[in-house]
């Protein structure tokens, strides 16, 4: 079989890290290559070939990306930056007019409600699913029945925000007078506790089957998962199939939820994308980065659940080791060909937590 030509584009964030660790996992013969914006990108030293990116907000980065899977005949495009997938979405159907190489996303309204907290909520309570009770910031008097229903704590996000930067928890009046200068804010009633947190991995396949998900409850560090444990937990599996046979995903959708006070599972976001722990759940037996190569590259059908192992993950920093010289060579030539005859080694050791 001649090997699958896969670009990995944002490779500085963690979400296109995974990707890249899960195509690795996988049995797939495959030759990648990784883009970034910055030649710090530690990723981009873990692929056959690596590529300086413009921004996706760049007029230059869709010309770029074209050139780029037509030069090296790439077969599927993956990333995990938001930005990107809506960059690409937004111009589908000239990607795939002006290339050969696949790019599978989400239609471009559900993947506008997975990068907007209060899209979230109103899509979910629309469907009649799990919510949290929210208002937005700058609509005081929503704010003020919210109060008035759930009181305090709260938990206020920035709209459009990621990860944990901005979220900021309310306890009294004068602490919510201050977040409600913040426009762009929503306020929510704070659901359960830390302990009761939960990140739920889905795919449905082409044929519009959702396999089955993968539980994961996690502990946060910095807005993203340092320890995460597989479980079995029927309520949450139930509440994650039905909405993600609401939402139709074209592929991944990741979901977030906790557990209010009478242990009921409730959603407050969804990823529509590959999710920061990829490569756990890869591990542990969800592996559908793989799933996706092989639907929509192969052509295999994918119709079979995932067999999910239980295990306990814990994340640690680690280390790469590369000639000083190797990322201005990067960056003054835009790309560098065949990385493994270059001298790069990994901390085999623990590393440092």
């Amino acid at each position: 079989m001649e090997k699958i030509n896969i670009l990995i584009l944002g490779l500085g964030g963690n979400v296109s890290q995974g990707i890249l660790k899960a195509v690795k996992m996988s049995n797939l013969n495959c030759r990648i290559f990784g883009a970034c914006v910055n030649s710090s990108s530690a990723g981009l030293y873990f692929c056959d070939s690596a590529y300086i990116s413009p921004y996706a907000h760049s007029h230059d980065f869709m010309p770029w990306l074209i050139d780029l899977c037509n030069k090296e005949h790439i077969d599927i495009v993956l990333t995990g930056v938001e930005e990107i997938i809506l960059k690409i979405a937004e111009n589908l159907e000239e990607f795939h007019n002006k290339t050969d190489a696949l790019f599978i996303c989400s239609e471009y309204k559900k993947l506008l409600i997975g990068q907007n907290k209060y899209k979230t909520c109103v899509w979910l309570k629309e469907n009649e699913l799990s919510f949290p009770k929210f208002a937005l910031a700058k609509n005081k008097k929503s704010v003020e029945q919210l109060v008035h229903e759930v009181g305090f704590p709260l938990i206020a996000k920035p709209v459009k925000g990621k990860g944990s930067v901005g979220v900021i928890q309310i306890h009294t009046k004068a602490e919510l007078e201050r977040i409600l200068e913040q426009k762009e804010y929503i306020i929510q009633e704070y659901l359960g506790n830390e302990d009761s947190e939960y990140t739920i991995g889905c795919y449905r396949n082409k044929s519009g089957k959702i396999l089955n998900p993968i539980i994961m409850h996690r502990k946060l560090k910095y807005g993203t998962t340092f320890e995460a444990e597989i479980i079995e937990n029927q309520s949450i599996k139930n509440e994650a199939i039905k909405i993600c046979e609401r939402f139709e995903p074209i592929g991944p959708l990741n979901i977030q939820m906790r557990l209010d006070k009478n242990n009921k599972p409730i959603c407050f976001e969804l990823n529509v994308r590959f999710s920061g722990t990829t490569p756990i759940r890869a591990y542990f037996g969800f592996n559908d980065v793989a799933a996706l190569i092989k639907e929509y590259v192969l052509k295999e059908e994918i119709n079979d659940d995932f067999y999910i192992r239980k295990g306990i993950a814990f994340r640690y920093m680690n280390e790469i080791y590369l000639d000083k010289d190797l990322p201005k060579k990067l960056e003054a030539e835009g790309s560098l060909k065949n990385i493994k005859n270059y001298q790069i080694s990994v901390d085999k050791t623990g590393g440092s937590v």
